[in-house]
C-alpha cells in the first residue's frame, strides 16, 4: 500500500474530513487532497505529524511493502534456527563418533 492510500484509509478510519485533518496538521484541505491522489507528498513535520495523530509510525506511512520485509524477516529466522539445529546435530554426531572411537581403542589394548 502506498502512502496516499494510507493516509486515507487512517484518516476515514479517524472519521475525519480532509477539512479537519488539514487544521491538525495545519495546512491547506487541498495539500491533503492533493496527498491523498498522489500529487504531492506531504514534508518530513507532516509525516512525523501524523505519524503521532495516527499512532502509526514513520516507517508504515513512509514504506510501501512493509508486510513483504515482515514475511522475509520471518524466513531468515526459520533459516537461522534450522541452521543452528544442523550445526547441533553435527556437533552431537561428531562427539559420539569420537567416543566410540575412544572406546574402541581401549578395547583393542588390553
Amino acid at each position: 500500500m502506498k502512502l496516499n492510500e494510507k493516509l486515507l484509509q487512517l484518516r476515514k478510519e479517524r472519521g475525519l474530513s480532509q477539512q479537519q485533518l488539514a487544521e491538525q496538521l495545519d495546512v491547506s484541505r487541498q495539500s491533503v487532497s492533493k496527498w491523498e491522489l498522489n500529487e504531492s507528498i506531504p514534508d518530513i513535520q507532516n509525516i512525523v505529524a501524523m505519524s503521532e495523530l495516527f499512532h502509526v509510525s514513520t516507517d508504515y506511512l513512509l514504506k510501501d511493502e512493509m508486510e513483504k520485509n515482515q514475511a522475509d524477516d520471518n524466513r531468515i529466522d526459520i533459516i537461522l534456527v534450522v541452521s543452528t539445529l544442523i550445526i547441533f546435530l553435527g556437533l552431537v554426531l561428531a562427539y559420539t563418533l569420537w567416543n566410540y572411537y575412544q572406546n574402541s581403542i581401549c578395547l583393542y589394548r588390553y
